[in-house]
């Protein structure tokens, strides 16, 4: 199977996921992966998908979806990945959450993320909600995923991040993905 990675964005409507997995399922090809956000009105979203190995090249398939979305005013961006091999395992990686809370201020983000970027740490997501807090003051929750290789040491990655939140004033909560799993049941 060869893998396409379609990156769509533009002003947000119903049927954007629709259009652009029925031109896939058109062309014999299956989406593994989601990961879409509106905004403000704005749609984004990136899409991984399988396609066959005898099925057309990429410029092809975004001429197939450029007629799909013709006059959406939706920007489409179509690449190769690389080729999906099942068969070959997936590299050990430990999934994290992160809920960084404070005072929202400039900095923050490029700051934390410089911090997550040290120990070679991906960030996966991150997601930023304005709260407005006592007195109008402007707060702010952000939840990060981050990706990290197993051979990260562990305790000096949490006291780093923890230094940095304090450092900006901020509180941190760290957790596993699995602890977080289990208490977002709860």
């Amino acid at each position: 199977m060869r893998k396409l990675v379609i990156t769509i964005a533009g002003h947000d409507r119903p049927g954007i996921i629709h259009e652009v997995s029925a031109a896939l399922a058109d062309q014999q090809g299956s989406i593994h992966e989601i990961n879409q956000t509106t905004m403000h009105g704005e749609f984004a979203g990136l899409f991984t998908c399988a396609m066959p190995d005898h099925s057309q090249d990429v410029q092809k398939f975004t001429e197939v979806l450029s007629r799909t979305l013709e006059g959406s005013g939706l920007f489409h961006w179509v690449s190769a990945g690389d080729d999906l091999d099942e068969t070959r395992p997936p590299r050990p990686r430990e999934i994290y959450i992160v809920v960084l809370r404070g005072h929202n201020r400039m900095g923050v983000i490029p700051s934390f993320s410089g911090a997550v970027a040290e120990f070679n740490v991906n960030i996966d997501s991150l997601r930023t909600m304005p709260v407005t807090g006592e007195h109008d003051v402007d707060q702010v929750t952000m939840v990060f995923k981050l990706s990290a290789s197993t051979e990260v040491n562990k305790r000096a990655f949490r006291q780093h991040l923890n230094r940095m939140a304090e450092k900006l004033g901020m509180e941190l909560s760290l957790l596993p993905r699995d602890i977080f799993e289990v208490i977002s049941r709860m």
